[in-house]
């Protein structure tokens, strides 16, 4: 190690590249994990108060990644409540109701849509937070309502799954939500989930003996009941959770590659020095463990340097992600030493795994290599990244050739792997494609002196040609890949589900999560009620979505409709009897009236949602006529209506797209600039040759300047061509997915921003090690 110590000191410039990586790399691998780490699940403030949660059972295969439940009716939980109430060391047990309530202002809603769906509560529920009346007395009945922020007295508008309410505030309590009397606040509610207990004694015994009462339910304590976290904010976690692991793979892959590329071209230039210490008796063994104990001083340097950046940028990101929809409201980042410790051992082993390559590589250059003056390369590649390099090439044509006959469902996964497959093949072949290329492009400059110098240099030192196009490749393949994926498939996206809407025009929410029953019963037109059910069927309980379409099936007995693949799956057909239980808990049987061929899957009765269901909002209603003015309503047209959410998705879409591209650009930029500063500050008794033939320090910087953008303009040919060769994959997987015409959309604002920023790093990089030495003759 000190021998490692010492040539990392006098050498350090051959290292920097190295050293800023896994300083970069630890960096954004300490901040991600720390944003991840502090965005854990945590329970709704409303039952901080409650020590012990019980929650109703879990039902059957929802086919989703969160489960359903089996609601308990109102009457069923309210009892239970008051048998859990009696147990030794319980102070108070409360249902908790919740229920679609969102504040006017000024016939606007105002607030979080999403967050509203369940701020409606029984006022016995204020127990479970903690919550008490500042001023005034609590709600007895209907229109009565005890809420923080406003005097008794006032008067307040608000919307609720039923229509438009104003609601006198008979209390002012010091916890959000709205809180109603019991009796009114069960019935607006689709049953009851949770219920909460207060207790005086010892929680785990409280636990034990509620478990004894409840049978089938789950009874939190301590961290579990974090699971209670609403659906809404663990979404929002998951997205952002899903941005900090990308940040965390490409910053981990790229600097691993960046460390390679980087070990890999000092090894090239230390091939004398090298081949001294195997002239002096030093073995293989011996070199490799040199150049890992070099690798390993700069990896500690650069963790150590890295982690503080990375954990004081964490700490000013809670803002930026809550504005982006990335965390929930009030998230705050919090120090966590895991993370750093974790970082930090990452980047070290990421160094020593980017290292291994040219570390075994170097350990067999022979003895005699101490002898050799001239830099020419005797070979571009060794047998080893040709086997690698064809064998990507192979898998990737493979793919792109047999995309036809894998399942069109999986079509457009296999392109994006196709495309991956050949771009780091492009890269790992570079070595060999560039000969060619570099005589193709530099052919009508041969003769002129600039142009000899720019040719025969660039083909005697192919590797650092390729070592300097590489990132190139795969940074304006991975940004024209992906983004013209996005954009194709936003080109078209939406086209189909406009085409399914068969009014003109609709109306649609504005600024909350859905239509009121008294705003769609006012409207001309059809609507579709949603809700979720679970049936059992031979044995089997299975948790399905259900729509209810008003004006759907007129008079008779209550029956359901179901499509084929519904039907299927249920292995039912028309007279079939179902067993249902609805979203309130209560249970129904109903007949199967028809199997059709297309449809929402379960189509039930309007009426029978809304009995059951009364938190139920409508999507949209599908207009026939002139709207009917209503608050948190607005008229748009079809396609209007489909793009919001189009927009929406795309936002988020874009953003990953910035954070993930920024990011590679960056690595590719230190990637390009660290290979162009070692090759051209080794390069110095070339230039001082130069100089002293006559050459002015213009006409040096003019050869390695054409070098270097030579160098890009070959990486952005080839990332180009496999991207847009992949592209072409991709689209025609996207048509078999569709079944229609989908035109390519190249982004060529984003392509040429990629090559503009690596043209600049390139010119950068080698001018300044000419100008540093410009005065040097000798």
């Amino acid at each position: 190690m000190s021998l490692a110590w010492q040539m990392v000191r006098h050498r350090f410039a051959s290292f920097a590249g190295t050293f800023v990586a896994i300083a970069l790399g630890v960096a954004v691998i300490a901040g991600s994990t720390t944003v991840y780490l502090s965005s854990r699940p945590e329970a709704p403030a409303r039952y901080a108060a409650a020590a012990v949660l019980v929650h109703a059972p879990e039902a059957g295969d929802t086919g989703s990644s969160r489960p359903d439940y089996r609601t308990w009716p109102a009457a069923e939980a309210t009892a239970l409540a008051g048998r859990l109430a009696g147990l030794p060391g319980v102070s108070a047990a409360a249902a908790d109701p919740a229920f679609y309530v969102q504040r006017l202002d000024a016939g606007r809603p105002v607030g979080d849509p999403e967050a509203a769906r369940i701020d409606g509560h029984a006022w016995s529920s204020t127990v479970l937070g903690g919550y008490r009346l500042i001023t005034g007395t609590a709600p007895r009945r209907p229109g009565e309502v005890a809420v923080a922020g406003a005097a008794p007295g006032t008067r307040i508008d608000v919307l609720t799954a039923a229509g438009p309410a104003t609601w006198t505030v008979t209390g002012t309590v010091d916890g959000p939500g709205f809180y109603l009397a019991d009796e009114v606040a069960l019935p607006m509610a689709a049953g009851v989930r949770v219920i909460g207990l207060t207790v005086d004694g010892d929680t785990e015994e409280v636990a034990t003996a509620a478990r004894g009462i409840v049978g089938a339910g789950d009874v939190l304590t301590g961290a579990a009941r974090d699971e209670l976290e609403p659906e809404n904010i663990t979404r929002t976690r998951w997205l952002g959770a899903q941005l900090l692991i990308a940040m965390v793979t490409l910053g981990a892959f790229v600097a691993v590659f960046v460390v390679a590329s980087t070990c890999a071209l000092s090894a090239a230039q230390r091939r004398r020095e090298i081949g001294l210490l195997r002239a002096v008796g030093a073995t293989p063994g011996q070199v490799r463990r040199m150049m890992y104990a070099e690798t390993l001083v700069v990896a500690v340097l650069g963790g150590l340097a890295g982690l503080p950046l990375g954990g004081l940028a964490a700490l000013t990101l809670d803002g930026p992600l809550v504005a982006a929809g990335l965390e929930p409201a009030g998230f705050q980042v919090t120090t966590q030493p895991a993370a750093l410790a974790g970082a930090f051992l990452t980047g070290v082993v990421v160094a020593l795994a980017g290292a291994g390559v040219a570390a075994r590589r170097a350990s067999r250059n022979p003895a005699l290599d101490a002898l050799r003056e001239a830099a020419v390369e005797r070979r571009a590649m060794p047998v080893t990244r040709w086997i690698a390099g064809l064998a990507c090439a192979a898998l990737g044509l493979l793919l792109v050739v047999r995309l036809g006959d894998i399942p069109v469902g999986m079509q457009s996964t296999a392109g994006l792997g196709s495309a991956m497959l050949l771009l780091t093949a492009a890269a790992l072949l570079a070595p060999v494609v560039i000969g060619p290329l570099v005589r193709a492009v530099t052919w009508p400059w041969r003769r002129a002196a600039t142009g000899m110098l720019v040719r025969e240099g660039t083909l005697v030192a192919v590797r650092r040609v390729a070592s300097t196009a590489a990132p190139v490749i795969l940074t304006v393949g991975f940004t024209v890949l992906l983004t013209g994926t996005v954009a194709t498939i936003t080109n078209v996206q939406g086209i189909d589900e406009a085409a399914d809407i068969p009014a003109a025009t609709v109306l649609a929410p504005d600024g909350v999560p859905g239509l009121s029953e008294a705003v769609v019963q006012a409207q001309p037109g059809t609507a579709r009620l949603g809700t979720r059910v679970l049936i059992t069927r031979d044995g089997t309980t299975t948790a399905h979505d259900a729509a209810a379409i008003r004006g759907g099936r007129p008079g008779g007995a209550p029956a359901v409709t179901l499509d084929r693949a519904t039907a299927g799956l249920l292995h039912a057909g028309a007279g079939t009897r179902l067993d249902l239980v609805w979203a309130d808990g209560t249970s129904a049987t109903l007949p199967v009236a028809a199997v059709v061929a297309d449809g929402p899957g379960l189509t039930v009765p309007w009426d029978l949602v809304r009995r059951h269901d009364p938190n139920a909002l409508a999507g949209a209603v599908l207009l026939s006529g002139p709207a009917v003015a209503a608050p948190g309503a607005k008229v748009m047209t079809a396609r209007d209506y489909v793009q919001v959410a189009i927009d929406e998705e795309g936002r988020l879409v874009d953003l990953f797209l910035a954070v993930l591209i920024g990011l590679s650009v960056g690595y590719t930029g230190l990637a390009v600039a660290n290979t162009l500063l070692m090759a051209t500050a080794a390069r110095r008794p070339e230039f001082r040759a130069l100089r002293l033939a006559g050459a002015t320090t213009g006409q040096v910087l003019r050869v390695t300047t054409a070098e270097a953008l030579l160098a890009v303009a070959v990486g952005t040919a080839l990332g180009a061509l496999v991207a847009g060769t992949s592209l072409n994959g991709v689209v025609a997987a996207v048509e078999a997915e569709l079944d229609r015409t989908v035109p390519l959309v190249v982004p060529w604002t984003a392509a040429l921003t990629v090559t503009a920023a690596c043209l600049l790093v390139a010119v950068a990089a080698t001018a300044l090690p000419v100008l540093r030495h410009r005065g040097t003759s000798s």
